[in-house]
């Protein structure tokens, strides 16, 4: 287990949320579909179901990775990016922003929250790395902010 409970970790990481625009899902899947960054992701949604409203929200993207491997300079992988390989899964390269273990934050385009099974020994903000995550990416939806107006999904029929 990497955290305390779903409200210790969207305490903890909320301002590392990424922007996304959400869209509709399967009646009963847990799996939340998020368009980011040009890139369509499928998150578990963590913190309850139908907290989420079709439209702009800032989620924590949150994947889990046995390790990440730190790029040299010379490494010819793209600076950022975030390439779907299975439902709830990815395989990123970024830049890291923060490291508190187990977790490091990678900018990939978007910001990720990723739980590190094995977190290598040196790895620090401004690292370059690459992982790949197993599924599920787990999200956690944050609540509106202030002043948002959100419609009922009823309203939208």
């Amino acid at each position: 287990m990497f955290e305390d409970g779903v409200d210790a970790l969207v305490a903890r990481f909320s301002a590392h949320a990424a922007s996304v625009e959400l869209a509709s899902r399967v009646e009963g899947s847990p799996l939340l579909e998020c368009l980011a960054d040009g890139v369509v992701l499928h998150v578990f949604e963590r913190t309850g179901p139908y907290l989420a409203a079709l439209g702009p929200a800032r989620v924590i993207v949150q994947p889990e990775t046995a390790t990440l491997t730190r790029l040299e300079a010379d490494d010819p992988a793209p600076e950022r990016s975030i390439e779907v390989t299975a439902v709830s899964a990815v395989t990123a390269c970024g830049v890291v922003r923060l490291r508190e273990d187990p977790f490091v934050v990678v900018d990939a385009g978007l910001p990720l929250v990723v739980a590190v099974d094995e977190l290598p020994d040196g790895v620090q903000a401004g690292d370059r790395v690459r992982f790949q995550s197993r599924p599920p990416l787990h999200g956690f939806v944050l609540p509106p902010q202030a002043g948002r107006v959100t419609v009922p999904t009823d309203d939208l029929v």
